[in-house]
C-alpha cells in the first residue's frame, strides 16, 4: 500500500481510523451507501503479525454485494496456483527434519447454502485489492497518516491527523476506529473488557529467504517446531520466498528486547535447519494468543470495530472476517442516521448484535491455540476443548441476531435475525441469488401467490413515511429450479413474505406480524 494524501477535508460525515480488511471494507460499504469518508492508517501496509489466508463464505457474500466477488476470486485463483498444493501440515524439530502430520480433509457445507465459494487468499493481497477498488471509486485513503488527537462535542468529532504532509484538522460527524493500537482512542475508552488469557507468547519474524532447496519436498502451510532448538511455528507467506517464524518465549524470563534482529536471523537459520541460508529480516515484533472483547463498542460519536473492538488469535482467520462483518452491520445503520432517516439509538444495536459474535469467535480461536486442535486432530491434552468447537459456518454465517435462546441455527430458513436464505433465480440469461436482490436498502421478498400490488402500494407508503430506500422483489416460481423452492427454503406458507434489512438479515416474516398494513410500523420500530 502506497502513501497517498488527498486534498484535506474540513468536514466529512465519517472518519475511519485504521486500514486492514475491516477499515477498507468500511470505506467501501460507506461508498455503497453513498456516504463520504476519509480513511487514515499510520502504517504503510506491512505487518509481521500472523494474517489470515482465508476469506470466509460470509465475507465473500458481502464482497459480492459490493460488486467485488469476481476480483477477489481472481486474487484467490492466483494464490492457489502459486501454492501448488502447499496447504499441508508438518511437525518436527526443524523445517528440514519435519514430517507430514496426517490430518483429515476439512469439509465445508455444500454450495447450495450460498451463491459463493470459500476462498484462499493472503490477507495482504486481499487488502491491497480492496484499497485499489476504494480508490478507483473515489475514496480518500491516507496511509502513513495517524489520528494523534481528537475531541468530541454534541455535533461530532474534531480530529487531528498527522502524516507526511504535516498536520491537518478534520471535523467528522462520526468516527469509526478499527486500529486497536491508536493511543488517543485507547485512552478515551480504556481497556476494560472480556478476556481469555494467553497460552502462548511469540516473537514473530517476517523474513525473505530462498528455501527451495529444503522446502520443495516439504511443502506446507504450517510447520510446528517441537523437540528442537527453536520451539514455535513456521508458516509460508507467499509460497515463494517470504516466510514467517513465530518463536515461543517465556515473558517471565525474556522480553522483546532480548530478541534483536541479529539473534532473530540466527534463530531463523536454526529453525530451518540450515546454517548457510541467506536471510533478510523484514520485521519482527512480539504478540500473544490472548483474546479481548471491549466492554463498549460505542461512546457518543466514536464507534469501535475490528481489532479496536476485539482481539483474538489468528487461527481460523476469524479476525479480519469478523471485523468485516462488524462494519457490514454498522455502516447501513450509520448511513440511515446520517441521512436523518433513523434515530441515533439505532447505532446502539450495533454492539448488541456484534459483541457476542466476537466472544464466540474468540472462544473458537482459543481452542485452536493447540496445534493439533487447529486441524481437528484429537489428543489426550485437547479432547475436552476440541469438543467445544462448533465450526466456522455457525460462527460466521449460521448465527442469529436478537435471539439469545438460539445463537445459531442448523439451517438458514428465514428466521428473524438470520441471513436471508439463498436460492438461485434465473431470468433469461441472468442467474441471481436471492441475496443479490437485497440491498442497499430494505427489501420485501414475496412469492407468486402474494398480493403483489398490495405490497407495492405498502412499500411506496413506507418509503414516503420513512424516507428510507425500501423495495419489493417478486420471486416468480418460473425463475426458480422448482415451483416451491423459495417457500421451502424460507419456511413460508403460500403468499408469504420476508422483510430483509440492508445487511441481508431478516427483519420480519409474514407468519410473524409482517403484512402490508404493518410494514411501516415494523420499519419505524427497527430504525427508531
Amino acid at each position: 500500500m502506497n502513501a497517498q494524501d488527498s486534498s484535506p477535508h474540513t468536514n466529512v460525515p465519517v472518519l475511519i481510523v485504521g486500514g486492514g480488511m475491516p477499515g477498507i471494507s468500511a470505506a467501501l460499504m460507506l461508498q455503497y451507501h453513498g456516504v463520504d469518508f476519509v480513511l487514515v492508517d499510520k502504517d504503510n501496509g506491512l505487518s509481521v503479525r500472523p494474517k489470515a489466508r482465508v476469506v470466509h463464505k460470509r465475507t465473500v457474500e458481502i464482497l459480492r454485494q459490493l460488486g467485488i466477488e469476481e476480483r477477489m476470486a481472481e486474487v484467490a485463483l492466483a494464490f492457489t496456483s502459486r501454492k501448488q498444493g502447499a496447504l499441508g501440515v508438518r511437525i518436527g524439530p526443524t523445517m528440514m527434519a519435519s514430517e507430514v502430520m496426517e490430518v483429515a480433509p476439512r469439509g465445508y457445507r455444500g454450495d447450495e447454502l450460498s451463491p459463493v465459494k470459500f476462498l484462499f487468499a493472503p490477507q495482504e493481497e486481499a487488502e491491497q485489492l480492496l484499497v485499489d477498488i476504494a480508490r478507483e471509486r473515489g475514496g480518500d485513503l491516507r496511509f502513513q497518516t495517524d489520528l494523534t488527537d481528537f475531541t468530541e462535542d454534541a455535533d461530532g468529532v474534531v480530529a487531528t491527523l498527522t502524516g507526511p504532509g504535516g498536520t491537518t484538522t478534520v471535523r467528522a460527524d462520526y468516527l469509526i476506529v478499527v486500529d486497536g493500537r491508536n493511543e488517543p482512542v485507547r485512552k478515551a475508552f480504556g481497556t476494560s473488557g472480556w478476556e481469555l488469557p494467553a497460552s502462548q507468547h511469540y516473537i514473530s519474524t517476517y523474513f525473505r529467504a530462498d528455501l527451495t532447496g529444503g522446502s520443495s519436498e516439504r511443502t506446507f502451510s504450517q510447520c510446528r517446531l517441537v523437540g528442537g532448538p527453536v520451539q514455535g511455528l513456521m508458516a509460508s507467506t507467499n509460497f515463494i520466498d517470504e516466510w514467517s517464524l513465530y518463536i515461543e518465549y517465556d515473558p517471565a524470563r525474556e522480553t522483546f528486547a532480548d530478541y534483536p534482529a541479529e539473534r532473530c536471523v540466527e534463530l531463523v537459520r536454526t529453525a530451518v535447519g540450515a546454517d548457510d541460508v541467506e536471510v533478510e529480516l523484514l520485521k519482527h515484533e512480539a504478540w500473544d494468543t490472548g483474546s479481548w472483547v471491549a466492554d463498549e463498542y460505542r461512546r457518543g460519536r466514536v464507534l469501535l470495530a475490528g481489532e479496536a473492538a476485539h482481539r483474538q488469535p489468528p487461527w481460523g482467520g476469524y479476525a479480519p472476517n469478523l471485523g468485516l462483518a462488524d462494519v457490514h452491520n454498522l455502516t447501513w445503520k450509520l448511513a440511515a442516521v446520517l441521512a436523518g432517516r433513523a434515530g441515533d439509538g439505532l447505532l446502539d444495536t450495533y454492539a448488541a448484535e456484534r459483541r457476542q459474535r466476537a466472544m464466540i469467535a474468540a472462544e473458537q480461536s482459543a481452542v485452536m491455540n493447540d496445534f493439533h486442535a487447529r486441524f481437528g486432530v484429537e489428543t489426550p491434552e485437547n479432547a475436552a476443548s476440541l469438543a467445544s468447537l462448533i465450526g466456522m459456518e455457525p460462527t460466521m454465517t449460521r448465527y442469529r441476531y436478537g435471539a439469545p435462546e438460539q445463537l445459531h441455527v442448523e439451517t438458514l430458513s428465514g428466521q428473524t435475525g438470520t441471513r436471508v436464505p439463498h436460492i438461485w433465480l434465473t431470468t433469461g440469461e441472468r442467474r441471481l441469488s436471492t441475496l443479490d436482490v437485497c440491498g442497499p436498502g430494505f427489501t420485501v421478498l414475496t412469492d407468486s401467490d402474494t398480493d403483489t400490488d398490495g405490497w407495492r402500494t405498502a412499500v411506496a407508503d413506507a418509503r414516503a413515511a420513512t424516507g428510507l430506500d425500501i423495495r419489493v422483489h417478486h420471486i416468480d416460481t418460473a425463475d426458480t429450479e422448482t415451483p416451491d423452492a423459495w417457500r421451502i427454503e424460507a419456511g413460508l406458507p403460500e403468499g408469504g413474505a420476508l422483510l430483509v434489512r440492508p445487511d441481508q438479515h431478516v427483519l420480519a416474516r409474514s407468519d410473524q406480524e409482517l403484512s402490508p398494513s404493518t410494514l411501516v410500523d415494523i420499519i419505524k420500530r427497527a430504525v427508531a
